[in-house]
């Protein structure tokens, strides 16, 4: 999203300051109203293809004139054009999440603050999104930022390519302009082939990854290399303008997040936006017809000033978007929206003529060039800016995390005592009585850290062809008796209860959890994708079981209506699903196995930790409302003989109110139970489970 209009034409392209605003308004428009205009994210592509054009262009331009690129000039350059702003940006979004946002998403931002400062939040954001524990989690207010960090990463990464092109077209005596050309359609065809490729496999990751978006910089740097040497008649440019703006639209109106995205399909914004540069550039023939051409209208005057600053514009406009839905608690209407874009045009043109234009240009060092020769700017003092920022932006993050970090590390009474008896405190048998007043466990700051030690262990994702038959395994080493706990991450919210239980009674427990895959025959699907390798997981997984036929199964796993609500998985009826757990429960009873199912918990609605940290723990916004929907686990043991049943939802609810603390312990730390709430169910699955 980075531009630099002093570079890579002779001669300034107004039409490409429109056409920046083109891209940023179809991005804004989509953030705002996603409904709307589906595919407005294509405005990305825009902007990537812009980005090449001229400052690709302008390093070949560089190359071929004197042999050389000047590093250190090209570096600090960027530097200047864009650090300043975008720290500006992360400065303010740091402080106003710790102003608006409970403690419990400090460390997130943080964490995604430093990660835009060292120009990866791309990456950040990949494999974090791609994680299942990820889901539900906050919008982070800076992650728009890992466009730029895919512009940044090939900006270190191509001038250093062109140097080693060029070298090798002297040796075989050739021009650095052909040599810069060909690297860039290998370097062009190679990464749209990955970008297909890794689309249809992952379309979310390959989304943010810097390599499938390569060729889309690259084309750029294509395009101001080949029509630099054409010159087109006005009748084609004007019909390659609009054809370009008729491709971009189309895109940005029927594309959506559920397509194998960017792969072949953004081939159509992508060479859109080349049209309509090619539609700007110097021509000859017809003029009559240039007042008829899309580039005219991308250069009027007003156009042009919100391209100037649209950098700015797509830096800010996120965050507001962001921090107005977590204030007003709803998606944007029309006046909101008016007032986000009015807001965010403010805060940019105040950015772009304090901050961008006072940094752009650098500070002239004595002259030192013979003749005419233009003064230069000094590079180091760019690079000790950068080192400055990036700290800043660093240390700002720095103070936030540790506040919550020093939480994290603070020990919790003993489960024992009669502060924190948790679920015990519903047990209709024992009439526990709860102390008022006392601080609950575990702080909601660090509830999201409050989970089951499956996840260090490297557990929590079992695979049968990865993971060792010897690994995953708790309990009591020595015990004669074993139990398998299976299921999805709401199964494994359930170790360390039973690992308390069977150490107490002489039992082994081999844990095969998954998160995101219950342990059922029929695979779930999202819009793209359905995840036949959780259903195939589950059948080896099943074989392992048979064989090693342990003296109890315990089953449990999140309900679709959750799959649907966290992950926007779902399967095609209720009735599937018991099926699905009818094939995988049916072989354990005929191999003579005990087996045992708990109900799913409540999914609650809302982020629990922050609606406590908010509004108290007795707070009525914060209680979850019992779903009245049947667990397709349930209805699967129900109509299979011998399958015990255990429903721990009278410790989780009274009547259909799910209250947010019970017993003094914070209850979930998302859609999971925390791990110190689920410790205190231990009595109720020994009771249920009655291990010998």
């Amino acid at each position: 999203m980075t531009q630099d209009s002093t570079i890579g034409t002779r001669a300034k392209r107004l039409d490409l300051q429109g056409l920046r605003i083109l891209a940023v308004g179809l991005v804004i428009i989509y953030h705002l109203y996603p409904g709307s205009l589906p595919g407005g994210f294509v405005g990305v592509d825009i902007f990537f293809v812009i980005s090449g054009y001229l400052i690709v262009g302008s390093l070949v331009r560089e190359l071929a004139k004197t042999g050389s690129i000047g590093l250190g000039t090209f570096y600090a350059r960027r530097i200047r054009r864009l650090l300043p702003a975008s720290t500006l940006v992360l400065l303010g979004v740091m402080v106003a999440s710790v102003v608006v946002l409970p403690q419990s998403r400090w460390q997130e931002v943080a964490r995604d603050v430093v990660a835009s400062a060292l120009q990866v939040q791309n990456w950040n954001q990949a494999f974090g999104s791609t994680s299942y524990e990820a889901a539900g989690e906050l919008v982070s207010p800076v992650q728009h930022f890992w466009s730029l960090a895919v512009e940044e990463q090939f900006y270190l990464l191509i001038p250093l390519l062109l140097l080693v092109a060029a070298a090798c077209a002297r040796l075989i005596k050739r021009g650095a302009e052909s040599a810069a050309l060909w690297l860039l359609l290998i370097l062009a065809a190679a990464s749209l082939i990955h970008s297909i490729v890794f689309s249809r496999q992952s379309h979310d990751f390959a989304y943010l990854a810097t390599t499938t978006r390569m060729w889309e910089l690259a084309l750029g740097g294509i395009t101001a290399l080949v029509f630099s040497r054409l010159r087109l008649n006005s009748l084609t440019q004007l019909a390659a303008g609009w054809i370009g703006l008729a491709m971009v639209l189309v895109s940005a109106v029927t594309v959506t997040t559920t397509m194998a995205f960017p792969g072949y399909i953004a081939l159509v914004p992508v060479l859109g936006t080349v049209l309509i540069i090619v539609a700007g550039a110097p021509g000859k023939g017809v003029a009559e017809f240039d007042r008829f051409g899309f580039s005219r209208f991308l250069s009027l005057r007003p156009l042009t000033y919100l391209g100037d600053i649209s950098y700015s514009l797509y830096l800010w406009h996120w965050p507001v978007i962001v921090f107005y839905i977590l204030l007003a608690g709803q998606q944007p209407g029309i006046v909101a929206g008016v007032g986000i874009l009015l807001l965010s045009l403010v805060l940019a043109s105040l950015s772009y003529h304090l901050v961008e234009q006072r940094f752009r240009h650098g500070k002239p060092a004595t002259p030192t060039g013979e003749g005419n020769q233009p003064p230069r700017v000094q590079n180091r003092s760019a690079f000790a800016l950068a080192a400055g920022l990036i700290l800043l932006s660093c240390l700002s993050a720095a103070g936030p995390w540790s506040v919550v970090q020093a939480k994290s590390m603070q020990t919790v009474s003993d489960l024992a005592t009669p502060d924190y008896p948790g679920a015990l405190a519903l047990d209709t048998d024992r009439n526990v009585k709860v102390r008022e007043g006392v601080e609950i466990i575990p702080d909601p700051a660090i509830a999201m850290k409050d989970k089951t030690r499956l996840y260090r262990d490297g557990c929590a994702a079992y695979d049968p062809a990865k993971i060792d038959d010897s690994m995953c395994r708790y309990g009591d080493p020595t015990g004669t008796k074993s139990l398998v706990l299976i299921g999805d991450s709401h199964a494994g919210q359930y170790l360390e209860p039973l690992e308390a239980m069977a150490k107490t009674h002489g039992w082994r427990v081999r844990a095969m959890v998954r998160n995101g895959c219950p342990f059922n025959a029929a695979p779930a699907a999202s819009a793209t994708v359905t995840y036949t390798n959780c259903s195939s997981q589950n059948a080896v997984s099943l074989d392992k079981i048979l064989g090693e036929k342990p003296d109890r199964v315990v089953i449990s796993a999140m309900t679709p209506h959750g799959y649907n609500e966290s992950l926007n998985w779902r399967w095609e009826s209720d009735d599937v699903v018991v099926d699905g757990y009818e094939q995988m429960i049916r072989p354990l009873l005929t191999a003579g196995i005990k087996v045992s199912v708990i109900a799913d918990n409540p999914y609650p609605e809302r982020s629990i930790p922050d609606c406590v940290a908010r509004n108290g723990a007795q707070s009525p916004e914060c209680v979850t409302v019992r779903q009245q929907t049947k667990d397709p686990l349930l209805t699967a043991a129900e109509k299979l003989s011998d399958v015990q049943v255990i429903d721990p939802t009278s410790f989780f609810c009274v009547g259909n109110s799910c209250p947010p603390v019970i017993g003094n312990v914070l209850v979930y730390r998302d859609n999971h139970l925390t791990t110190t709430f689920a410790e205190t169910l231990e009595t109720l699955l020994t009771k249920k489970l009655a291990l010998p």
